[in-house]
């Protein structure tokens, strides 16, 4: 039989998938406990008596050094401009450092009017001295005024602490989800994906949405709660309530309710007529089968006669059932490709209606879903003692045993 070289194809896939997702999750992970860092040692620079905040912030002096302080730079405007918003104004002042040889332009947004005079931009413009509060690399804090009392203005900028950590280690949480979901879908068809049934995807799809809806979770856990223990441990929590109970119910599904699916009892067919099946073998039992499988009172074969009246070619000898079970990935696709349900040309659509009509005149209101296949060995003639594998759909399977009871009889 041919392996699963498409299991392979998926599992290099999601593999592939896989390390580029948390390949970019690892570095963002570190920026967002980097931002983490920054929102914590910032809450040190606030001024702090008799255990009550005072409202003002440390800057680096005689009193107060690195890195637990703001650097103070005093500059100079050059210019300065502003573009009125619904909500705000948006200020942008050209500024000197205090080498003389060095400018910066910093924009900034404020819902004060740029015709008040004691706001930062009125003060600007009015060539009051201009201060620049730096933290690790960001102005977080933009001072207009005397550098003592009260007559002076302040702007805190965007990067005034408390949310550095939330948006990166949300998005780090999402791509684990999408990532470990992924890798365990690869590690399963790579492991696990021959020896298992093909009747659907939830044997890697179950625990991939799991692990996806954990990401989320985590996520959530990062907007409400900034902290990486937090997003860490609502992460695992999530993935675990999940993924147990996902792990079992597929266990006890496929351990009871898939072999009840194969004790399928022989029907002996009334009549010739079609069903959706195919026939999978070495040598000549490697059938070239365009058309459905026929089955009779006394033969199984195939004609390319729709009606199946004339030219009808049996099978190449008998066979005995071993077993009846679901498809295997490692079956070929023309006995398991009821599962995958491809594209069908015009042909195939028609051979799909004269089937529903069939099944309608029969009194079976819908088309099978379920496939099985039978496992046969050939008891005589050309290839004996090999392995032979008939796929058809669960409503048809019956007759499918019983035409080849009979076809075993009728060749002895």
């Amino acid at each position: 039989m041919r392996t699963g070289i498409g299991d392979f194809v998926r599992a290099g896939v999601c593999l592939l998938l896989a390390v580029v997702l948390l390949g970019v999750a690892w570095p963002l992970w570190r920026t967002a406990q980097q931002g983490r860092q920054d929102d914590v040692d910032f809450s040190k620079v606030a001024v702090v008596e008799n255990g009550r905040p005072t409202g003002q912030l440390k800057t680096c002096g005689d009193l107060n050094r690195k890195p637990y302080c703001l650097q103070r730079e005093r500059v100079a405007v050059r210019d300065s401009t502003y573009t009125t918003k619904r909500s705000s104004t948006k200020y942008t002042l050209e500024l000197t450092r205090a080498d003389h040889h060095r400018t910066m332009e910093l924009t900034y947004s404020d819902t004060r009017s740029p015709d008040e005079r004691d706001s930062v931009y009125g003060r600007a413009q009015a060539g009051e001295p201009v201060t620049l509060f730096w933290w690790r690399g960001s102005v977080r804090m933009i001072q207009a005024g005397k550098d003592s009392g009260d007559d002076r203005s302040v702007v805190s900028t965007s990067h005034y602490p408390g949310r550095l950590f939330t948006a990166p280690a949300a998005l780090t949480s999402v791509l684990w989800g999408l990532g470990l979901g992924p890798l365990w879908a690869a590690m399963w068809l790579l492991l696990r994906g021959r020896r298992n049934p093909l009747t659907m995807a939830w044997q890697w799809l179950a625990p991939v949405l799991a692990l996806a809806t954990a990401g989320g979770v985590g996520a959530v856990a990062a907007l409400a709660e900034p902290r990486p223990r937090t997003v860490v441990l609502s992460f695992a929590v999530a993935a675990v309530t999940l993924l147990v109970p996902a792990l079992l119910r597929l266990r006890w599904w496929t351990r009871n309710r898939l072999p009840r699916k194969c004790d399928v009892e022989p029907v002996q067919p009334v009549e010739v007529h079609p069903v959706d099946g195919r026939v999978s073998g070495t040598g000549p039992w490697k059938l070239g089968i365009k058309g459905p499988l026929y089955v009779g009172p006394n033969v199984i074969g195939t004609t390319p006669d729709p009606a199946a009246k004339v030219a009808l070619k049996p099978l190449p000898g008998p066979l005995r059932v071993l077993a009846v079970r679901p498809p295997y990935r490692i079956d070929p696709r023309t006995v398991r490709r009821y599962s995958i349900q491809p594209y069908l040309d015009e042909e195939a659509r028609a051979r799909r209606a004269e089937q529903q009509r069939w099944y309608t005149s029969r009194g079976q209101q819908s088309e099978p879903t379920h496939p099985l296949v039978a496992v046969c060995e050939v008891i005589d003639g050309p290839g004996r003692g090999s392995q032979v594998l008939i796929g058809a759909p669960e409503q048809d399977m019956p007759e499918v045993l019983g035409a080849i009871a009979a076809h075993a009889r009728r060749w002895q």
